[in-house]
């Protein structure tokens, strides 16, 4: 399974508490950008700059890999005779206008000559093409799955539109397809539940410390995941496929109160702050004789010894429990969401 996930349609990903959960559920997010965009970085907005220049989001450079798809141009055009170009006829004698979007030429090998002379696309200047918005959202939806299916890629297509994602699996056969849609609805619903984030533009400094501290647990808890959503996925009755969510998120958030309820501070954390002085006070001072020096000292060390492993000892439980995968999920409803109650 990739650890990586690859965001579409756009070149700027959204400021979005969308983007946050995103970034902390992937070891890394990647956006498609053209070279020209990152020789001419003000084309970008400001937190896409940002989140790049910070190793948060990396970059994938359509030119230096859609040639490794050696039928690239042609299965997309295949799909277009096959699927768009009927429909549009019948919409042209019907006169419907569509909304239309900019792709960049990078991203499209030599599809744009063919779309410009089937009449679904316009050339703006040397880099830009018009084409309609339905189509532009099919075309990236497909360069998204091409491209993280590449070996120098690999990484999971995702997007913040649901939209977008009824046609990802597109070069797949229509079962495998539909779960691939399935399995991406219940992984948006387990998040949503699961791993809250703070509403508002990404925080930047924020994410870049939370992964440094606890980004080692995020690869057991991604797999434990993905592994449920796929045999969501393979449910056939919408139904069914609901309540299999649901028990999820259930089991989940048990789980996780677990953990919370045993990173609290806990007793052996204070006694052992409490008794520290006493140590070197004295604390085996009845229980050995005081002329005898040696033995006073040696008792006093051997005791203050054992009340530290007693009180270490308790401490266990609680390490054991921080080092579960979905601790993961509990400190990130501690840390980044602490004006929600779960």
């Amino acid at each position: 399974m990739p650890s990586n996930a690859l965001y579409f349609p756009y070149i700027d990903v959204p400021s979005t508490s969308w983007t946050t959960q995103a970034i902390l559920y992937w070891d890394k997010l990647a956006s498609i950008i053209p070279m020209d965009h990152l020789h001419h970085p003000e084309q970008m907005d400001n937190m896409t700059r940002e989140l790049l220049s910070e190793g948060l989001v990396e970059p994938i450079i359509p030119g230096m890999h859609i040639y490794q798809a050696h039928r690239f141009d042609e299965c997309f055009i295949d799909f277009v005779e096959r699927t768009v170009l009927p429909s549009r006829r019948c919409a042209t004698r019907r006169e419907v206008v569509l909304p239309v979007s900019r792709i960049h030429a990078e991203k499209m090998g030599r599809i744009p000559d063919f779309l410009v002379e089937s009449g679904l696309a316009k050339q703006l200047d040397w880099a830009w093409y018009e084409v309609d918005t339905p189509l532009a959202n099919q075309f990236m939806a497909y360069l998204a799955s091409v491209l993280g299916a590449l070996p120098g890629v690999n990484a999971t297509p995702i997007t913040d539109r649901a939209l977008f994602a009824t046609v990802l699996g597109c070069r797949r056969p229509q079962p495998m397809r539909n779960t691939t849609l399935h399995a991406f609805k219940a992984r948006q619903v387990v998040l949503k539940s699961i791993l809250p984030v703070p509403n508002g533009p990404v925080n930047v400094g924020k994410l870049l410390s939370f992964k440094e501290r606890h980004g080692h647990l995020l690869p057991q808890l991604r797999t434990r995941i993905e592994a449920r959503c796929s045999l969501i996925a393979l449910l056939p009755e919408p139904e069914d496929r609901v309540v299999a969510t649901q028990d999820f998120i259930n089991e989940c958030n048990d789980q996780i109160a677990e953990i919370v309820a045993a990173m609290r501070p806990s007793f052996a954390k204070i006694a052992l702050v409490s008794l520290t002085p006493l140590f070197g006070s004295g604390l085996a001072l009845h229980a050995t004789d005081p002329s005898n020096v040696v033995a006073y000292a040696g008792a006093a060390t051997s005791l203050a010894g054992a009340a530290y492993q007693a009180i270490s000892s308790i401490h266990a439980p609680r390490i054991a429990q921080e080092a579960r995968p979905l601790a993961y999920l509990a400190h990130a409803r501690r840390e980044l969401a602490p004006s929600q109650t779960f």
